[in-house]
């Protein structure tokens, strides 16, 4: 679990290098908000990474913690999640994709692991923030308060913060 957010921080300062005046990943901020069922309703936040790609597709690093009630008890899921979303329609402004993702939509592969599961996702998002997925959760460890095994399906809000914290492509 370390080595996987080490792996995320490690993308999250590189994305941001030189590269991208070459033609390489540029990377977007974004905060994730949601919903997501599991034997369960969880509340989800967390930070999440967008590099996207010349070809507009998106590379989708995110680390989210999962909130609910169990047994009287408040429980906090930390997930490490990596994806790629199709671009359904290709990208021709690099410098600000936002404006192009406006008549977008996205098909979504993902993977999330916690300490307990690891469950592969698939989905559709439009103009890539609002995302519906669904996917079959494998539990590997047992949990106090619940079980990890089953059906997945949520609703996530990609909250963008480029116009907050830079200004893409001007470096």
């Amino acid at each position: 679990m370390k080595k996987l957010l080490g792996i995320l921080i490690i993308v999250c300062v590189f994305g941001n290098s030189k590269a991208q005046e070459k033609g390489g990943l540029m990377s977007h901020l974004l905060v994730n908000v949601g919903y997501a069922n599991l034997n369960g309703n969880y509340f989800k936040l967390g930070p999440e990474v967008y590099l996207t790609q010349t070809n507009g597709n998106l590379i989708d690093l995110s680390a989210t913690a999962n909130m609910a009630y169990f047994d009287k008890q408040f429980v906090v899921v930390p997930e490490l999640g990596i994806g790629y979303q199709f671009n359904a329609k290709k990208v021709k402004n690099r410098i600000d994709p936002y404006r192009e993702y406006v008549n977008s939509t996205f098909y979504s592969a993902r993977v999330n692991v916690s300490p307990w599961n690891v469950t592969p996702e698939i989905g559709i998002a439009m103009a890539g923030i609002v995302e519906a997925n669904v996917g079959y959760s494998f539990q590997f460890a047992d949990h106090d308060h619940t079980s990890f095994d089953g059906i997945k399906f949520g609703l996530t809000i990609h909250i963008p913060t480029i116009y907050f914290v830079s200004e893409a492509g001007l470096y």
